[in-house]
């Protein structure tokens, strides 16, 4: 598999998801790399379609590749891209968030990032899947940017390291390059992978609650994911269950 470079950036003020625009790219052929970028969104999508704010001051995008999975590696995809993310809010924000499973990014305890990927099936044309990766930072907007039943959970890049980030293009690009790179290292070496991405986990030795629709379905400490990209689960009664869907919620204490 070749390495992939960013080709094409399409740019809109506002769209409603950047990620429905990506996918009609798709159609058309678009190449690997390819981003839609959005300066704001009306209609922006988190897991299980939960509504994800977008107000203006973010980065908003969705990167295509054709990596080369089944549909049911999917998953494994969000979880390098939110890798890739941290990585490049590193190398250009100096922050070290964490990731909270499956695809959100956490710093100083309040979220920073969402992730959600896609699998598309082959276009005309082409015998390759693709993956559609929508990425959104809270980068130059402030926590009174948000509905306000959100403000306590949001924290934003500015907020965070008192300065604003001027340079949207680069952090953009160092994001692509950085999920690009973390999808090949998921690919070709995933035990290093794996390492790195317990070494960023939110959970990791927590008590959390797992819930399905708001139904809580177990309680325990989290153990890390397995090599499928499952959260392990050490339940109160002492198994370990593997957590496909749902939500992990920390608890405080």
């Amino acid at each position: 598999m070749r390495p992939w470079v960013m080709r094409q950036i399409h740019y809109y003020p506002q769209l409603d998801s950047t990620s429905r625009v990506a996918k009609d790219l798709l159609q058309q052929g678009a190449a690997a790399g390819t981003v839609v970028l959005a300066a704001q969104q009306s209609a922006g999508r988190g897991q299980y379609d939960r509504t994800f704010a977008s107000p203006p001051g973010g980065l908003y995008f969705s990167l295509i590749l054709y990596p080369e999975i089944q549909a049911q590696e999917a998953a494994m995809v969000t979880l390098a891209a939110g890798l890739g993310c941290r990585d490049a809010l590193g190398a250009q924000c100096g922050l070290s968030p964490q990731i909270k499973w499956p695809n959100d990014l956490y710093c100083a305890g309040r979220k920073i990032a969402g992730i959600l990927t896609e699998y598309c099936l082959p276009a005309m044309g082409r015998r390759e899947a693709a993956v559609v990766i929508g990425a959104g930072l809270n980068v130059n907007s402030s926590s009174g940017d948000f509905p306000e039943e959100l403000r306590p959970l949001l924290g934003t890049v500015r907020d965070l390291t008192g300065a604003a980030i001027h340079d949207m293009g680069t952090l953009l690009e160092a994001c692509a390059a950085c999920i690009e790179r973390r999808v090949a290292q998921l690919l070709w070496d995933r035990s290093s992978f794996l390492a790195e991405w317990q070494k960023a986990d939110y959970l990791l030795g927590r008590r959390i609650r797992h819930l399905l629709k708001e139904q809580v379905l177990a309680t325990g400490i989290g153990r890390g994911i397995n090599y499928s990209g499952r959260y392990l689960l050490e339940q109160d009664d002492g198994s370990t269950g593997a957590v496909l869907a749902g939500q992990l919620r920390a608890l405080e204490g």
